[in-house]
Formats: C-alpha cells, sequence, structure tokens
C-alpha cells in the first residue's frame, strides 16, 4: 500500500497532451500560455506513425532494447526489424516536441512542474503486436520483458530531461486507459471475434509500480492517467503512483475511491471541463458553468472548495478536434483553475 503523500505543486489547471496540428511550437505556445503554472509536453498524432503515444513510447524503448523494435502495418504497430526510417522519424518529432517545451519552461525561470506523457506498460501491450500480429498482452513473458524494457527507457528519459527542468519540477504520465479492458478480459483478439484473458489485478499493478519505482528512482513524480469509464482507482493508487488523471464524468468503480485518494494527500487532475466549441454559447459562459460537474462532485462529498491537491483538465485529449476548439479549451481549464485557486485562497483567508 501507499504511504500518504503531499501532492507539491499549486498548479490549478493543465493538460492531458494531444493537441491537434503539426506545428510543436505553435501548440506548446499555446499549452505553455494557458498551463503556466504546470506546463504539458504537447503530443501532435496528426503528424503521422510515430507521433502517436505508442509509437513515440516506442521509440524511447527500442533505445534500450533492440528487441522491442517496431514496424508498422495497416492495423498498427508491430514488433520487427524493419521500421528504423519510422522510429527515426518519431525521435524527431520527439526531440521537436523537447526543443519546444525546453524553449517555454527556460522561459518560466525552471521552477514550474513539467509534465510528460509516455504510454504505460499495458498501453505498450495492447497497441504492440508480436510478428504473428497478434497483441503482446497474450503473452506474460513478453509482457514482462516490455515492462523491464519500458521501466529502463523511463528512467532514461528523467536524466535526459533533468538536464534543463529544476530539480523537483519533473512529472512523468503513464497513460492507461486501457486497464479496465486489460483487468475485464475485454481487449479483442486480431480476429474480432474473441478477446484476451483477463489478467489479475496483482499482476496488472505489479507491472505499473515496477515501471514507477523506477521513474521515482530517476528522480521524478508520476501520474497514471485512465480517462476510461470505471477506472480502477484504488488499484492504480495503490501502484506507488503520485497522483492520478481521471475524467470526472466517467462511472467510476468506488464513487469514494476518489475522496479516499485526495483525502490521503494525493495529487488528482480531474477531468472535468469539455470540450467547448470556440463558436459555441459555452465558450462565452461563465466560469460557474463550466465549472459545474466539479463543484457537483466536491459538494456531494462533503468538500465546501476544491482541495489544493486538485488540478484541472480537459476531459480528454485535443487531438482530434479544430485548433480554435483546442484553443477555447484550454482557456475554459484555466478559467475555471482560476477561480478554484481564488476560492481556495479565500477560504484559507477566512
Amino acid at each position: 500500500m501507499n504511504q500518504p503523500c503531499n501532492w507539491p505543486y499549486p498548479a490549478v489547471a493543465t493538460g492531458i497532451g494531444p493537441m491537434p496540428g503539426v506545428d510543436s511550437r505553435e501548440a506548446m505556445n499555446i499549452a505553455a500560455g494557458e498551463f503556466a503554472d504546470f506546463i504539458p509536453l504537447i503530443e501532435l498524432p496528426a503528424r503521422g506513425p510515430g507521433a502517436d503515444p505508442v509509437g513515440r513510447t516506442a521509440a524511447l524503448l527500442a533505445e534500450v532494447d533492440r528487441s522491442f523494435e517496431v514496424e508498422t502495418t495497416p492495423s498498427g504497430w508491430r514488433l520487427g526489424h524493419t521500421g528504423q526510417r519510422v522510429l527515426a522519424r518519431a525521435r524527431g518529432y520527439l526531440s521537436e516536441d523537447f526543443d519546444a517545451l525546453e524553449e517555454f519552461a527556460a522561459g518560466s525561470g525552471n521552477a514550474v512542474p513539467i509534465k510528460v506523457a509516455i504510454a504505460g506498460p499495458w498501453t505498450l501491450a495492447t497497441g504492440i503486436a508480436d510478428p504473428a500480429g497478434e497483441a503482446l498482452l497474450r503473452d506474460g513473458g513478453a509482457v514482462g520483458d516490455l515492462t523491464e524494457a519500458l521501466a529502463q527507457a523511463a528512467g532514461d528519459l528523467v536524466h535526459r530531461l533533468r538536464r534543463w527542468v529544476a530539480d523537483d519540477a519533473l512529472v512523468i504520465q503513464l497513460d492507461e486507459d486501457v486497464v479496465p479492458r486489460v483487468l475485464a478480459g475485454r481487449v479483442p483478439m486480431s480476429s474480432g471475434r474473441l478477446a484476451h484473458r483477463s489478467v489479475e489485478p496483482g499482476i496488472v499493478q505489479g507491472r505499473l509500480r515496477a515501471v514507477t519505482a523506477a521513474i521515482q528512482a530517476a528522480g521524478a513524480r508520476v501520474v497514471i492517467r485512465c480517462h476510461a469509464k470505471q477506472a480502477p482507482v484504488d488499484l492504480l493508487r495503490d501502484t506507488g503512483t503520485d497522483a492520478l488523471a481521471v475524467d470526472l464524468g466517467r462511472e467510476q468503480l468506488d464513487d469514494e475511491a476518489l475522496p479516499r485518494a485526495w483525502e490521503a494527500g494525493f495529487g488528482l487532475l480531474l477531468g472535468c471541463v469539455p470540450i467547448v466549441d470556440a463558436a459555441s454559447d459555452t465558450a462565452r459562459s461563465g466560469d460557474t458553468a463550466l465549472s459545474a460537474r466539479l463543484r457537483g462532485f466536491m459538494s456531494d462529498h462533503g468538500f465546501a472548495s476544491v482541495p489544493a491537491n486538485i488540478a484541472i483538465t480537459p476531459r480528454g485529449g485535443l487531438a482530434d478536434i479544430s485548433m480554435a476548439a483546442a484553443r477555447a479549451t484550454i482557456s475554459a481549464c484555466a478559467r475555471v483553475g482560476a477561480v478554484v485557486r481564488d476560492e481556495r485562497e479565500n477560504a484559507d483567508v477566512r
């Protein structure tokens, strides 16, 4: 079990990562401008294979273990040694994104937290196929090897970022929306007619714990993000993570799991601001309307104001919407976060 920890960042709003477009600097300008208290590295999947979460993380894996080199297929990613070009492209995209992030982080004085997202072990195990075309998920040994490689790659990533990110300011986000389906045996096999067997909760938790521990040992904090329906909050919390990112609008397995997490001092990045159409009335609505879901949830659980260990995020990635809508949604998150911060500070004064 985790020991209670104190989430040290006073941030009130941040992003999940995915953004529309193909221009790293433009996207980082928007994200860093609105999320100046907690800057997320942007992801631009529209650039193609290698810019997606699985592809960019696979590029990191291949640097520490060549047996995890991947190639593209019509159905996605597969282990293979003919993908050097796409892996080189993935590394190029990542370097481009890091360059943009470094520029804006340096402008902030290197004092604010920086969040970088990678795919977690279960997302990789379901998103990468073996040479026969079946997800690595079917082979427990392969998942174990993948986890070891990811732990090393994640640690190396932390050391790389440490060259320009200030001490105590780096957060690695493990994206794991697939975990509920892995636990329930709802990940389809390549035929589409059958599903992979469910994985025991202890195994799911253990793989996540191994990667989390490696990241923390390298000197960064960890957020596990699961925006899926029925996210297993207690299971994820007990992996040793420092924080969780969940979609507040999704049904949870246990309605009291989130209150238990924030009462224990865990950081919670709550996806509570919906996608905002820049031309809609929602974009022009008051911040109280935009934060209604968050306020209702907090009130239902007896909190007069939003606790300090909670940050506001969009309810999902923004890659599949227009840049105008992405700007509007990010701005809405920042506005809600500012209102929450002011209310919290006023409550503290009283």
